[in-house]
């Protein structure tokens, strides 16, 4: 599980302990840091668990270098043997399935919680493939090569998240800076289209009012992510 690319001084993960209690990591988006998924690391390390904050380079490494990296930086929470689920938000979704896609594939005996998905692009996105197209598409890094939906569609089983391990996707429908509006489908958070992030294998999809920047501080959204790492449902205890 070694790391590939050699992490930054600053690619460390933030962690807050529980001893001998589940582990949830956080995952933030491209462009963003550990800081963005704080909201959510706070609240479930309030319900009890260790949670780990991991960064790593959205915006510098391809993705199959990015999974690398997380795992590596993972190691010993994945080796310990305490269940580990994860919450992420945008391009964390996408690293979090080639993560569990790559683990299960190496029959690592990883023990797998749950795992709840914010806003991910997993069919791609349309503001990628038109920013690809055009003067600034080196802003995206090697995140432009592979999150264009062409690329995010082209495996023939690209859209089946493993039954193995229970997931759930929400997705965001509002939006407080509607730049990109006129590049998405009718529902979309201003960034992603609600059908973008659409998966088959997950136990849970949902839509709820809130913008793809702020969703993963978005109150009601943190008690749904709590409920399903919890019960495994987002509407609470069956």
């Amino acid at each position: 599980m070694g790391v590939l690319i050699p992490p930054l001084p600053w690619d460390k993960p933030k962690v807050r302990k529980s001893v001998d209690a589940d582990v949830v990591v956080t995952l933030h988006g491209l462009w963003r840091s550990v800081s963005a998924m704080e909201p959510v690391a706070k609240a479930m390390h309030a319900q009890g668990f260790e949670t780990v904050g991991v960064p790593y380079g959205s915006f510098r490494l391809g993705l199959d270098a990015i999974v690398s990296q997380v795992i590596g930086l993972l190691e010993p929470w994945l080796e310990s043997g305490r269940k580990i689920h994860f919450v992420t938000h945008s391009l964390g979704g996408v690293v979090v399935k080639r993560l569990v896609e790559t683990l299960l594939a190496e029959g690592s005996d990883i023990n797998f919680g749950r795992v709840v998905m914010l806003a991910p692009p997993h069919q791609g996105s349309e503001i990628v493939d038109w920013l690809s197209r055009s003067l600034v598409r080196r802003l995206l890094g090697p995140a432009g090569e592979f999150l264009t939906s062409e690329k995010m569609q082209e495996p023939q089983d690209a859209l089946n998240f493993p039954e193995e391990v229970e997931a759930a996707v929400i997705m965001g429908k509002s939006s407080a800076l509607p730049l990109f509006r006129k590049l998405l489908e009718a529902s979309n958070d201003g960034i992603v289209s609600v059908e973008k992030g659409k998966l088959y294998g997950i136990k849970e999809f949902k839509v709820v009012e809130a913008d793809h920047t702020f969703i993963s501080s978005e109150k009601q959204v943190i008690g749904m992510v709590e409920r399903f790492i919890e019960f495994g449902q987002t509407d609470g205890k069956s």
